[in-house]
């Protein structure tokens, strides 16, 4: 089995995940080479722990030449770091898939990867059914919507409100509008909105609806499709992260998953 360098950005609760399974569980596929933060001191524990670098900036993962760097960050490291990834022929597995609501971000990822035999690899996040909705849309154009149930903690602090604190008594449906505008509203919550967007109708036609729902200890996404021919519902829930309420550490093991599925030899 060949084994594949990887270098992951971020050293956060998903990037800590991701790096601590690979390391343990799958050694036999992958070799890290390293870890980037733009918090050095978190970069450096993490990387003490699986035993591997602790980079600096990202031209040092560069010259390492990972075969691939998985972003584990925030959508605005996801833009500043993506093209200059791929124009250097290192595939990209990013988390922040929000960004790619950015038309004009998205063709130049899309340009730079046709340009240099790369790759970016869309993990599902914490929700999932793409094979279907994929599918589901060749065989016809279809309505496709998202609803997100979260609790008021883990939707405070989105550009959205402008500081207002969700009611802890009240539920409220805080957005309903398409999934361009969700992310760009709630950058932290709604990346699972985009990969929907992404995966079926685009980020201008796919309605997201956010709903905040005091007590509610779990992340829901409910993805529908409705067609004349098929109709498909995804539901999922999970509990938040534990050092980030914002998101879920399903996001995480999809990258894992992903990984796993690109040196099987069976690929689903």
């Amino acid at each position: 089995m060949k084994k594949y360098k990887l270098a992951i950005i971020g050293s956060g609760s998903l990037g800590s995940i991701i790096a601590s399974f690979v390391s343990k569980e799958m050694s036999e596929g992958y070799e890290i080479l390293g870890v980037q933060s733009g918090n050095i001191e978190n970069a450096i524990k993490l990387a003490n722990e699986i035993d591997c670098k602790a980079y600096k900036s990202l031209a040092e993962v560069i010259t390492d030449k990972p075969d691939f760097i998985i972003e584990a960050a925030s959508p605005d490291v996801f833009k500043d770091i993506g093209v200059r990834i791929l124009s250097n022929g290192i595939n990209l597995i990013p988390l922040s898939v929000g960004a790619l609501a950015d038309k004009e971000f998205y063709k130049n990822v899309e340009a730079a990867a046709l340009e240099n035999n790369s790759r970016v690899h869309i993990p599902a996040g914490a929700v999932g059914g793409f094979d279907v909705l994929r599918a589901s849309m060749l065989m016809e154009d279809a309505e496709v919507s998202i609803t997100t149930d979260k609790s008021p903690q883990s939707l405070n602090g989105a550009p959205f409100l402008k500081g207002r604190k969700l009611s802890e008594e009240q539920t409220e449906e805080i957005f309903n509008g398409i999934a361009k505008d969700a992310i760009k509203h709630f950058p932290e919550n709604v990346n699972v909105a985009v990969t929907t967007a992404l995966a079926t109708t685009g980020v201008e036609n796919t309605k997201v609806s956010i709903n905040s729902i005091p007590g509610f200890d779990s992340n829901k996404h409910e993805i529908k499709l409705v067609g004349e021919i098929i109709n498909v519902n995804v539901i999922v829930e999970t509990t938040p992260s534990k050092n980030n309420p914002k998101s879920s550490a399903l996001a995480a093991y999809s990258v894992i998953s992903l990984l796993k599925n690109l040196v099987s030899p069976i690929a689903f």
